[in-house]
């Protein structure tokens, strides 16, 4: 490997005791053959506000606090490398994180970015104050999202896709979430299922239209449903053969996504769970509310969230 070659991107937070950050970079390293970059974003409060200026003592704090992360990362990447992993190491100061976190997975065009992640309360998801539903939709790179449950020897990856084909994006969405899911389980030994929701019997009857006028779907609200249900089995499976995955490792719910797939997840004793992150409209970004951002705080195992092809960071 080159010392340019795309890195798996860490992000290393004291918080993260038991280092689960860490320990997937470190797998996903190994399984897709890449360099490791160890990356720690240091902010202050107290070093900030209209009470100071910046000045030379206030630089050379921050320079300080920078020069301490950095060799904590150097402290942690050597029994790395000494397992013959290349590791790097990279520190800033910066406010937002996540802003930090977004420059440096485009600066280094990172194959995936690693965050640990905690359970938020309402109003920080709302308002998008926490990092990690920020890099939902900033970060370029596919991103994982660790809970607190180590990985076994041959994890369990679990995708979700969608080939309604409302347009190209969802389409080539589906094809790259199976396409990394598939270069994953190879370097890790995992297995892979894939699952797909389509509308429940209950959410169908509850729709006034499909109750008031049947005859607006040529069909009684239970064949619309039955149809529907043959129609996404039929796509999944077109969608599964063409990357040569077996029917088996189908399942098809029913129900809403961010209902059913955490139950799935858990009924398999998925360890992943990759879906689809589609950015929005401004007004969108501020009260988000898509599939991957209701799925994280409802699933137990990590969260691999995909970006479609040809996707724009704002940040870029």
């Amino acid at each position: 490997m080159s010392n340019s070659a795309a890195p798996v991107l860490v992000v290393v937070d004291r918080a993260d005791e038991e280092g689960y950050a860490l320990a997937r970079g470190r797998r996903l390293a190994q399984a897709l053959d890449a360099p490791l970059e160890l990356f720690a974003v240091e902010f202050d409060q107290a070093m900030e506000g209209s009470h100071f200026r910046v000045t030379e003592r206030l630089e050379a704090a921050r320079s300080a606090r920078v020069d301490a992360s950095g060799a904590w990362l150097e402290s942690l990447a050597r029994p790395l490398r000494a397992e013959g992993l290349q590791v790097g190491v990279a520190a800033v100061y910066a406010n937002p994180p996540h802003d930090a976190v977004t420059r440096r997975a485009l600066a280094t065009r990172a194959l995936v970015t690693v965050l640990r992640t905690q359970h938020h309360r309402w109003l920080a998801r709302a308002t998008l104050s926490a990092a990690d539903w920020q890099l939902i939709r900033l970060c370029p790179a596919p991103l994982l999202l660790a809970k607190g449950r180590p990985w076994p020897e041959q994890p369990h990856l679990l995708a979700a896709v969608d080939p309604s084909h409302r347009d190209d994006r969802h389409a080539l969405l589906d094809h790259a979430i199976l396409d990394l899911v598939q270069r994953l389980a190879g370097g890790l030994g995992a297995q892979a299922s894939v699952a797909h929701c389509v509308l429940s019997m209950a959410a169908l009857e509850s729709t006034a239209a499909l109750a008031m006028m049947p005859e607006a779907l040529g069909a009684a609200p239970e064949d619309y449903a039955a149809e529907l249900h043959r129609q996404a089995r039929e796509n999944v499976l077109a969608l599964l053969a063409r990357h040569g995955m077996a029917a088996s490792s189908l399942r098809l719910l029913e129900g809403r996504p961010e209902r059913e797939l955490p139950r799935l997840a858990a009924e398999l004793g998925a360890d992943v769970l990759v879906t689809g992150g589609i950015s929005r409209s401004r007004v969108e970004q501020v009260f988000i509310g898509g599939t991957a951002e209701r799925l994280l705080d409802h699933v137990d195992c990590d969260l691999l969230v995909v970006k479609p092809p040809g996707f724009t960071c704002p940040l870029a």
